[in-house]
């Protein structure tokens, strides 16, 4: 075939320099991202700025709050010295006086006793003595208990969606200044998954695939068998059921 006949077969052939000028303009075209695209870029750049911001800001007020909490803590320990030493001298003041107050009942106690010796011994009548009721049925002895230190210190904490990673809320000091400064810097960003956890939602996601393909495996096969019971009671209808059914 001659090149002739062979341009009248395929048609004049393209100017090929013209098609990789324009491949060219159009791949860079392609590659300049969106404006949806550079948005999101900028939003990402934004956003990493602020989180920036509140951590710097949050350990700054974190700071300036734990040095006001050495302080407080140094104050209130010279206060609960003070609330202790009281403690100690009403604790030794209740204790004379239960000393006395038992010395008191004794002695009355002696006198009863005086008082029938004498009586029985010289058949008098016993005179009417007031008797005393023991301490607990007119003293109450309820005291508030001391405090302990928590052998496991209370912790809050929650885990992530697929209960797979856990991280400190620490709203067990919920209504503290500290907490407030905790809450505007936001929680601590959730550990990086391991190669384990990873692994283990990579196949959470596969069962739940396999689930459902059977699923839809199984409403099929639910479809073909109402069809074909639908077509076995027209045929019985219409009497088209063979003698052998029959």
């Amino acid at each position: 075939m001659t090149s002739r006949e062979v341009n009248e077969a395929v048609g004049t052939a393209p100017d090929y320099d013209e098609l990789t000028r324009r491949a060219t303009q159009l791949r860079a075209v392609v590659a300049q991202p969106s404006d949806k695209e550079r948005a999101a870029q900028e939003l990402a750049t934004i956003e990493q700025q602020l989180a920036t911001r509140r951590e710097d800001e949050g350990r700054a007020a974190a700071q300036a709050r734990l040095t006001g909490i050495r302080r407080g803590v140094g104050s209130l320990l010279n206060e609960y010295g003070e609330n202790r030493r009281a403690v100690e001298a009403a604790i030794a003041a209740v204790r004379q006086s239960i000393v006395k107050l038992n010395a008191r009942a004794a002695a009355i106690t002696g006198l009863h006793d005086e008082a029938a010796a004498l009586a029985d011994r010289f058949g008098l009548p016993l005179p009417a003595l007031a008797r005393l009721l023991e301490p607990e049925a007119e003293i109450d002895r309820t005291l508030p208990a001391f405090w302990q230190h928590r052998q496991i210190p209370h912790v809050a904490i929650e885990q992530d969606e697929h209960h797979l990673r856990e991280r400190r809320t620490y709203q067990e000091v919920d209504g503290s200044e500290g907490y407030r400064i905790i809450e505007a810097a936001g929680l601590k960003p959730w550990p990086e998954l391991t190669e384990e956890q990873r692994a283990l939602l990579a196949e959470r996601a596969a069962d739940r695939k396999q689930a459902a393909r059977d699923l839809a495996k199984f409403a099929e096969e639910a479809v073909r068998l109402r069809a074909e019971g639908a077509l076995l009671r027209g045929n019985v209808r219409l009497g088209k059921v063979s003698p052998a059914a029959a």
